[in-house]
């Protein structure tokens, strides 16, 4: 199979369903599934619409197992800034001065850990759904977009050589 040229032999309606595949990444969870809708009734019409389809649904999972990691360690830095305040507090009590300063400010200082891991998240996020989004552009100017990791791979694992039945 050759993969390289698919662009070019592709017509502007294949090229805006692959678009549309690759923008649906706008749309948490749903665009998954207008991904898999797009890929389950173009594959057999369009094999350059079946490829970037089937691409756009591995990007859009890989997205939901970073969101959950992500969520997970918010959860985590969440939880353990509001279980180390109290100790800050409690250490802040029974010393000095400056070391119960120190410790007060240690203490609001974890309380905004938290914080900055949102942030980190929310600019990941936004970073994965402007990737989509160039995609989409890519694609519907006609060239032939793979995703970084994701589309070599799956090209591997279409050109494997299928076992003859």
């Amino acid at each position: 199979m050759e993969w390289e040229n698919l662009s070019t032999e592709a017509t502007q309606d294949e090229r805006i369903m692959a678009a549309l595949a690759h923008a649906s990444v706008i749309l948490p969870f749903w665009g998954l599934i207008g991904a898999i809708v797009i890929w389950a009734t173009q594959r057999e019409k369009s094999r350059f619409v079946g490829f970037q389809a089937l691409q756009v649904m591995a990007y859009q999972l890989a997205l939901i197992l970073v969101g959950l990691l992500g969520f997970g360690c918010y959860l985590c830095s969440f939880f353990g800034t509001f279980m180390l305040m109290p100790l800050g507090m409690f250490a802040a009590e029974g010393a000095s001065d400056a070391e119960g300063i120190m410790g007060m400010l240690a203490a609001m200082l974890t309380t905004f850990f938290p914080f900055c891991v949102m942030g980190i998240f929310i600019l990941v996020g936004i970073a994965f759904v402007g990737y989509g989004l160039y995609g989409a552009a890519r694609v519907l100017q006609g060239h032939d977009f793979r995703y970084a990791l994701i589309g070599c791979r799956l090209e591997q694992y279409m050109n494997r050589e299928k076992p003859a039945v």
